[in-house]
């Protein structure tokens, strides 16, 4: 078995009669790629690309003052929960300018919120990798407490719906926590495929998946000290999916100051990139055990989302809801070769 059977992809036609050139015959191409590790059904059009444009921060901005935010000061202090005394006594956990406190609408028996810095607003070109840095620190402390007081904890993920577009409620940067005793679906999707092809092959899955896209090149957008980044085969956005992978740790507990740093530059450099290709939204996860796995090393995916304008129509449509299958007009190649420009110059 080889990791490149796992990925395939399907060429289809289509013509018609074009009414912008005379009802003149027009044939068009476009892919169906698969990806059987993650299950993901991406539909390639790339002749509905034309470009993002970016949307005014100020109508934004208008909606959502500062002072109807519940996470900028001093609102801050009276209406986010807090913990039990025996989770912290304090009631949040906090570092730098960073406060995690209890989600108060839970979607996982263990899930918070990290509210990331005082300013009401930050634009996705400006976010810095120390106030990022504390962010993950903070939830990785959270998790430490956890795992502690409950052994059976075992997965997490740290998440983020970065502006409206994304699902993000509340334009404040903040980080969610989820942990439990289960992986979530996605997770366990991956740990599952990977101990599958161990048992088939005797290799390791994302070993073999590494060599695979770096060999190959096309999809690989480049590597920083901790993280090695590629563009999704099968992206599950309209905009792409990005991948990075910490190849040598195997659990987020293990993670490093230094490490934790260097991921979030990594991070700031992507989201530049993003905001530089008018992209100013996105929905992303880090994932990991809160014990050695060897079959799941900490990852993260991130979906960049936008609205179509003039109507500000959803990046989600029937296909991907009611079908299960993702509508991308953008090139996955194409994001790994403006994303690995990006690399190449910092």
């Amino acid at each position: 078995m080889n990791i490149g059977e796992f990925f395939t992809k399907q060429n289809l036609k289509f013509t018609f009669l074009d009414p912008f050139n005379h009802f003149e015959k027009k044939e068009t191409a476009l892919e169906v790629r698969k990806d059987l590790i993650t299950g993901t059904v991406s539909r390639i059009l790339p002749f509905r690309f034309r470009g993002y444009e970016r949307p005014p921060i100020e109508d934004y901005l208008k909606k959502s003052p500062p002072d109807k935010c519940p996470f900028c000061l001093p609102q801050r202090d009276q209406l986010t929960p807090r913990f039990t005394e025996e989770i912290n006594p304090e009631g949040q956990f906090k570092r730098g300018e960073v406060v995690l406190f209890p989600n108060a609408f839970p979607h996982s028996h263990h899930n918070t919120v990290a509210v990331m810095g005082n300013a009401h607003f930050i634009p996705l070109e400006e976010i810095n990798p120390w106030l990022l840095k504390d962010g993950i620190i903070v939830c990785l402390e959270y998790m430490k407490k956890m795992k502690k007081m409950d052994s059976a904890l075992n997965y997490a993920s740290i998440n983020w719906n970065y502006l409206p577009p994304a699902g993000g409620g509340l334009l404040h940067p903040h980080l969610q926590t989820v942990v439990g005793e289960e992986p979530t679906r996605f997770m366990e999707t991956l740990i599952l495929g990977a101990r599958t092809f161990r048992e088939r092959t005797r290799r390791d899955m994302w070993s073999d998946y590494v060599a695979w896209e770096k060999e190959r090149g096309e999809r690989f957008a480049g590597e920083g000290k901790k993280t090695l980044w590629f563009s999704a085969f099968a992206p599950r956005g309209m905009a792409g999916e990005l991948i990075f992978i910490l190849p040598d740790t195997f659990s987020l507990l293990s993670l490093t100051e230094e490490d934790i740093l260097s991921v979030s530059e990594d991070l700031s450099l992507v989201f530049r990139y993003l905001s530089r290709i008018n992209l100013i939204s996105f929905n992303l996860a880090l994932y990991g055990t809160l014990l050695e796995e060897a079959l799941f090393p900490v990852q993260g995916r991130i979906v960049p989302r936008y609205l179509i304008r003039p109507l500000d129509t959803s990046d989600v449509n029937y296909f991907e809801k009611l079908h299960g299958e993702v509508i991308c007009p953008f090139i996955p190649e194409d994001m790994a070769s403006g994303l690995k420009d990006f690399f190449h110059a910092s």
